[in-house]
């Protein structure tokens, strides 16, 4: 039996339904319009206070990840500590699912699950947007885990809108074994679009939305109708261009999707996971076991080994 001293939460993924990336300004990042979404895979945390002496430590069986200071885990206690003024040891065992540079937001996803298991362990119920501003410093994925599980995501990931679902669906999510550096995906945009190859911003304008000095205006026919309830929904990422021209399997696996019943199929953040959403949890089943038996039989070629799941898009958030 788990003691008070112990808690234990899932961190979902996120997939990006919509990536919408604009001009970089004064500041290092670009503002996004994105409409993000938790899904059912998740990692799992087990946080332990201990004496102050014991330090921060993250135990884990998953290889080539950086557990030191670096760790947006150890970040996201450290600043908690800070913020609130409480000193004590933290032992976090990490059991992780969600891949590595993989576009789903899982180290993000980490650091908001810490933010809330330190909460419970220490009593605190502080407002969500205040758990959110601390996010803010460690990545700015991880304000949207404090609005989702269905949020329109504008600025530097720091203005969140939350809205419904309103449908089950379900996703299927295939990784193709490697990572992808975010760093590269965005050094790339900004370096064609200087060439003037693909310019930011009129695929907002095509769903309704429009920016005012970056802040985001959401009609009323968008945010409640695009993109889940309808039949046929624009998916769109404009890192794809980028993460495809070098890795053209993940188009591969988006034409498949499709073939397979999707509704859509994307790229998910900077890539590489592609993901296609289906209507129920049968249909998602069914695509997912035809694709394991075309990776089994080669006829989806392999650049190091995929991966597949079958996972929920999540109509509320776990925690």
């Amino acid at each position: 039996m788990r003691s008070r001293w112990t808690v234990t939460l899932r961190a979902p993924a996120k997939i990006n339904l919509l990536l919408n990336v604009l001009e970089r300004h004064s500041t290092r990042y670009h503002p996004i319009v994105s409409l993000m979404q938790m899904v059912g895979l998740q990692d799992r945390l087990t946080l332990t206070l201990k004496p102050v002496r014991y330090g921060i430590r993250i135990v884990t069986r998953t290889q080539n990840l950086p557990l030191g200071e670096d760790n947006l885990i150890t970040r996201a206690a450290r600043a908690f500590a800070k913020r609130y003024g409480i000193e004590t040891g933290l032992r976090i065992e990490l059991d992780k699912r969600i891949p590595i540079g993989a576009g789903l937001g899982g180290g993000s996803s980490d650091a908001a699950a810490t933010l809330h298991g330190l909460c419970r362990l220490h009593r605190m119920t502080p407002p969500a947007a205040e758990l959110a501003g601390l996010g803010r410093n460690l990545g700015s994925d991880v304000p949207f885990f404090f609005g989702g599980p269905t949020a329109w995501v504008s600025g530097v990931g720091d203005r969140i809108n939350p809205i419904c679902l309103g449908e089950n669906l379900w996703a299927v999510l295939a990784n193709p074994g490697f990572e992808v550096s975010t760093a590269w995906v965005y050094s790339e945009l900004d370096r064609v679009r200087a060439e003037g190859l693909t310019p930011p911003g009129p695929f907002l304008k095509k769903i309704g939305l429009t920016l005012d000095r970056n802040r985001l205006k959401i009609s009323t026919r968008a945010s409640k109708a695009f993109p889940l309830t309808k039949r046929s929904f624009p998916l769109h990422n404009d890192l794809e261009v980028i993460t495809i021209r070098r890795y053209p399997v993940i188009e591969t696996m988006k034409e498949r999707l499709c073939s397979l019943g999707a509704r859509g199929a994307l790229m998910s953040g900077s890539g590489p996971t592609v993901f296609g959403v289906f209507p129920d949890r049968s249909s998602a089943h069914a695509a997912a076991a035809v694709l394991r038996q075309d990776l089994a039989w080669g006829r989806v070629r392999r650049h190091g080994g995929w991966t597949i799941w079958v996972a929920r898009l999540l109509t509320r958030s776990p925690w």
